[in-house]
Parts: structure tokens; C-alpha cells; sequence
């Protein structure tokens, strides 16, 4: 298209469809690893498959074009689904390793409020920053881990000193 200098409907669809693609391998990534690595409860079957159900449920968009609010809403949630449980299966090493976690609390919080706000067509500006709230607290939850272990090993440094 850049060396054409010309956009054309089709085109765009084959670029769209190239980006979805990339982005499915590289969501696709985490569950790969973990099946590789024997991961806990198996999740990155059930991960590895929504990631294929939401691809095909946005290329039947890309290319069919349908014009349904019901389908687009689908869609969504089902690329949330999947994105989450992506992630998920990354934190399943062992058994309990999900249900023990507070980042994993807060980012199902999270997803339940998107859910649903999708499939309820909520509007509500308070409702969302709710669900703002909750991706901030997921995120201060992820960032957590990595700066104790930081904290603890320049602590253990600083001590040995």
C-alpha cells in the first residue's frame, strides 16, 4: 500500500488480517511455554483455544463485515477470554499457584467487570472507572512482585557489604 500509494478496501483487510495474525502468534506464545514446561492445571489448552476461537471470530468480522452489535460484542469478549487465560497460563506453574495469587484476583475482578460490561452495554462513566480501578490495582500487583525480589536481593547486597 505505501509503495502503491494507494489504500484500497481489500488491502486493508489483508493488512488487518497480517497485524491480527502476529498478534495471535505472539499471544499465543505463553501458552506454548507453558504446555512446554508442564504447566499446573492445564489452562494453556483452554488459553491456546480461545486465542483460536477469537481470531477466527475477528477474521469472520474482518472479512464478512457483519453488521451486528450481538457479534461485535461476542467478539470482544471473547479476545478478553482469551488474553486473560493467555496470561494466566503463564502464572501456572503448580498446583494452587492461581488460586493463591492476588495479582490473579485482581485481573479476574477486572475481567468480570469488562465482561459484563460489554455484554450489558453498560455506559455508566462510574462503572468504568471501577473497572479502570481494578486494571490499576492488577497493574500495582504486578509490578509488586518484581520490586520486592529487587528490594530483597539490593537488601541481601547492602547487608553482605
Amino acid at each position: 500500500m505505501v509503495v502503491l500509494g494507494e489504500y484500497t478496501k481489500t488491502r486493508g483487510r489483508m493488512l488487518l488480517t497480517a497485524v491480527m495474525f502476529s498478534a495471535y502468534f505472539f499471544v499465543s506464545v505463553g501458552p506454548v511455554w507453558s504446555a512446554q514446561r508442564g504447566g499446573g492445571q492445564r489452562i494453556h489448552r483452554l488459553a491456546l483455544a480461545a486465542g483460536a476461537v477469537a481470531m477466527l471470530l475477528l477474521l469472520a468480522g474482518v472479512w464478512g463485515t457483519p453488521n451486528s452489535d450481538a457479534f461485535w460484542k461476542s467478539a470482544a469478549i471473547v479476545t478478553v477470554l482469551a488474553l486473560v487465560l493467555a496470561y494466566l497460563s503463564l502464572l501456572d506453574r503448580e498446583p494452587g499457584a492461581l488460586a493463591r495469587g492476588f495479582a490473579v484476583k485482581a485481573v479476574a475482578a477486572a475481567t468480570l467487570l469488562v465482561c459484563v460490561g460489554i455484554a450489558a452495554g453498560i455506559t455508566w462513566p462510574p462503572y468504568w472507572w471501577v473497572f479502570t480501578l481494578s486494571v490499576i490495582v492488577w497493574l500495582g500487583a504486578l509490578a509488586g512482585t518484581p520490586a520486592i525480589w529487587l528490594a530483597k536481593r539490593l537488601g541481601s547486597r547492602i547487608q553482605a557489604r
